[in-house]
């Protein structure tokens, strides 16, 4: 129930606002990650409440300043609805406290020199010299079958999938570090780009802070992704050009490594999928909604807008509609190289996986190992096609939930 009403003083004490542009604001909970850009009215009305103004106090206090009426109970819903302040009754049950990741909880001084300026010099060199080794010796370059560590294809699987895996949580934590330089805290959670699953560390409340000081965040994951593919090219450069002795099974496990931060790394620049780059393209830009404007703006050439869609879109920064006439474009391109990729990779290695999977399953006698590697095989196959899916149902229930 909304408890608020015209004689009410909204809770705004843990809010900041912070002007981003001449007449927009930015007001949020850091707390939460819950932001809204509002125009100068509205940043006005907060510090009102603040102050300790009611919300018919507050409207009458801007008539006065600005000789226009203004719709404060209005704003204040504005407010609720987006999660940024609570109006529910005094004996309704509190809201559960947002749980952040314990990494993001480090102090700022522990961190900060990870992403100082001599930190930022050492991630660009490795990147230029990782470059350059590439160069140097092409046959160092990284290709599919340097996944296959091994003879044994369940045992390169299970090898490959956990580094993998590890790899990308330190390029999680490293987002985590960087929030928690500049003071923000942040969650990790499993999303899908695409057709693809990835985690993510929801770092919302970098926007409460100026546009120069979220790059570092946003860059941080890749920065660690570049300097992890030079430890793992330096080494096999040096073995090539014969100035170091390693083991054929580090070289190839090595090589493995390589193939996976040099995809990670790509994967970063698909832009149309919301990723690193594509934050820091938006922040660079200026732009507030510009994926969901991008997307709307092509959908209403193929069907009909939904009334709320309409409304998005009739309601977008000039700056989103701009910079979406040539953003399309990536958009465009990188949905045709993902539907290309599920056709000819996803769904044909996934049917040869399970295909063979299938084969060892009836072929080999019951709990045998070789049975065993067929289960291992199956699932990894599946758990490809069935994550994206669970994490649609997933996200499809909770905003339904919110709905109700």
């Amino acid at each position: 129930m909304n408890a608020l009403g015209l004689d009410s003083r909204p809770p705004v004490a843990n809010l900041v606002v912070r002007q981003e542009e001449e007449d927009e604001y930015v007001v949020g909970d850091p707390g939460s990650g819950n932001f809204v850009v509002v125009p100068e009215v509205g940043a006005r009305l907060v510090a009102l409440f603040a102050a300790g103004h009611t919300i018919a106090e507050a409207a009458d206090e801007v008539e006065r300043e600005t000789g226009e009426p203004v719709d404060a109970l209005d704003f204040v819903e504005v407010l609720v609805d987006a999660g940024i302040i609570d109006a529910r009754a005094g004996d309704a049950p509190p809201p559960a406290p947002v749980r952040h990741w314990s990494v993001s909880r480090i102090p700022a001084r522990l961190v900060r020199p990870l992403f100082g300026r001599v930190a930022w010099t050492v991630y660009v060199g490795a990147l230029l010299a990782t470059l350059a080794m590439f160069a140097a010796e092409p046959s160092l370059l990284p290709t599919y079958e340097d996944t296959f560590i091994f003879p044994d294809v369940v045992l390169s699987l299970l090898i490959t999938n956990v580094t993998v895996a590890l790899l990308t949580v330190v390029h999680e934590v490293w987002h985590a570090f960087a929030g928690a330089a500049v003071g923000v805290p942040s969650r990790l959670r499993l999303e899908r780009r695409g057709v693809f699953p990835v985690l993510e560390t929801d770092l919302t409340g970098l926007w409460a802070l100026p546009p120069e000081r979220r790059y570092g965040p946003f860059l941080a994951g890749m920065a660690v992704d570049g300097l992890l593919l030079f430890a793992a090219v330096a080494p096999r450069f040096a073995w090539s050009r014969g100035w170091l002795e390693l083991p054929p099974g580090m070289v190839r496990f090595l090589a493995m490594v390589v193939f996976s931060q040099a995809v990670k790394l790509a994967f970063q620049t698909l832009a149309y999928l919301r990723t690193d780059m594509y934050l820091v393209m938006a922040t660079a830009t200026g732009c507030r909604n510009l994926h969901e404007v991008t997307r709307l703006s092509l959908k209403r050439w193929i069907r009909r807008l939904t009334p709320a869609e309409a409304t998005v879109l009739r309601d977008a920064h000039a700056r989103d509609l701009r910079v979406s006439r040539w953003y399309r474009l990536l958009y465009l391109a990188g949905v045709i190289w993902m539907v290309w990729f599920v056709i000819h990779f996803l769904v044909p290695s996934a049917k040869v996986t399970l295909g063979w999977a299938g084969g060892v399953l009836i072929g080999a006698p019951f709990g045998s190992a070789y049975w065993w590697e067929g289960i291992a095989l199956a699932a990894f196959a599946s758990l490809n096609v069935l994550l994206p899916v669970g994490v649609i149902v997933r996200n499809r229930y909770r905003a339904g939930r919110l709905a109700a």
